[in-house]
């Protein structure tokens, strides 16, 4: 359907694709939900949210009559963007929301991080009534594909693959002291499968107390560390994964630099976007340092096969948008 009746839905996309990984840690701290509510308060902006994972920041807008983008991204001082509107917007997050344009092809997680996302700026009144009917479809559409296609059944998940790329660096796990700094849903599904290979040597912290002791109740032997202890813990650990939504470094060198005097080999993995871990710790012998975009082998392995059901059910992307269409030009007729 050409004319969807949603020219004024816009996307504005900094991802893995256009932005490396310094550059959208860049953005994040410029306080852009800042300059997009105060679009929203003066009604140039009718309704918004904001997407932000490892990998991408996106912002979802409905946008008044005389909004202009390249004044908006100005004040964003946004660069090496990639802005979709209308049809092609709506295009684009049906693939977004399906794992189609990620890097881990039909991965799941998308589909819940955009679904929770869009749910949070619902229930806080920052989301229009046209960006309700397409995130309901996107939702439904992430679903529909998934279990038509059966290409998530392969546990090719950012945590899966986090977790194989550490097996990859050691000939066992059971031996080692594992720390991992952060509760969120991807540390929480790392902590889910490193638990099966050692239960009894591996802590968790969480700068909240309350929500580490409640993660701790569903993993039986794992122990929880206040997260001011946090250098106490890196002392005694072989492995180190943070994952934490903090907009500053979490583990600094300054602190650290007694505790790696020791001699002891000590694996990082920086999970986080902006990161968690100084970098300057890799100029440190005994320390192995990784981030997100070291540990991709796992996944190249297997991108046939996920290319491939893509190709063969991206027919289910094209029928959602014209149901999506459908609807936009009813509710349109009736205004």
């Amino acid at each position: 359907m050409n004319n969807m009746k949603a020219e004024n839905f816009y996307i504005i996309s900094f991802s893995y694709k256009s932005l490396n990984l310094e550059e959208r840690e860049e953005f994040v701290r410029t306080g852009y939900k800042n300059i997009m509510e105060e679009y929203f308060q003066r009604k140039e902006i009718k309704g918004y949210t904001a997407l932000e994972t490892c990998l991408r920041v996106e912002l979802y807008l409905e946008t008044g009559e005389n909004f202009d983008i390249d004044m908006f991204l100005e004040r964003m001082n946004a660069s090496n963007t990639r802005i979709y509107r209308g049809k092609d917007a709506v295009k684009y997050l049906l693939t977004v929301i399906c794992g189609l344009d990620s890097v881990i092809k039909g991965e799941d997680q998308i589909l819940s991080q955009i679904k929770k996302t869009y749910l949070e700026y619902m229930e806080n009144n920052k989301t229009s009534a046209l960006l309700n009917i397409i995130f309901n479809k996107a939702v439904e559409t992430g679903k529909k594909f998934r279990s038509v296609s059966g290409i998530s059944r392969k546990n090719l998940s950012l945590d899966s693959i986090a977790v194989k790329f550490i097996k990859s660096k050691f000939s066992n796990l059971e031996d080692k002291n594992i720390f991992i700094i952060g509760v969120g849903e991807l540390s929480q599904e790392i902590l889910a499968i490193l638990h099966k290979i050692n239960n009894d040597k591996i802590t968790m912290t969480n700068r909240s107390r309350k929500k580490s002791i409640e993660v701790q109740k569903l993993f039986c032997g794992v122990m929880t560390a206040e997260f001011d202890e946090k250098y106490k813990v890196v002392k005694n650990s072989d492995i180190i994964i943070s994952a934490t939504s903090a907009p500053h470094l979490v583990l600094k060198e300054s602190f650290m630099k007694e505790i790696l005097a020791d001699g002891k080999e000590r694996f990082f993995l920086d999970l986080a976007v902006p990161r968690d871990i100084d970098t300057e710790l890799k100029k440190y012998n005994n320390v192995t340092l990784y981030h997100l975009e070291d540990i991709w082998d796992e996944y190249n392995k297997n991108i046939d096969r996920r290319n491939n059901i893509a190709d063969e059910y991206y027919y289910i992307i094209e029928e959602q948008m014209e149901k999506l269409g459908k609807k936009l030009m009813s509710r349109y007729q009736r205004n």
